[in-house]
């Protein structure tokens, strides 16, 4: 049982790591985006939560034509 749990745990410390990995590579990338400086200035937002809204919503500036249009798109998503 001990053995099986440390190698649970040896799993468990190799997707931490995996994960805090990923994290810092999203935060590099995301701020070479030209809007990240914008998106990020939202109250509430921090960086991965930032990163996440621009992969959800899209980087074509047009594809919403007003706050309404990005309003009924956020609603109809939930």
């Amino acid at each position: 049982m001990g053995r099986q749990t440390l190698a649970f745990l040896a799993q468990l410390d190799a997707a931490c790591h995996a994960c805090d990995d990923l994290a810092h590579d999203i935060e590099e990338l995301f701020f070479q985006h030209p809007d990240a400086e914008i998106i990020t200035s939202f109250p509430g937002l921090a960086t991965l939560t930032s990163a996440r809204i621009l992969a959800e919503i899209g980087d074509d500036r047009s594809r919403f034509g007003r706050a309404g249009d990005l309003k009924a798109y956020a609603e109809a998503r939930q």
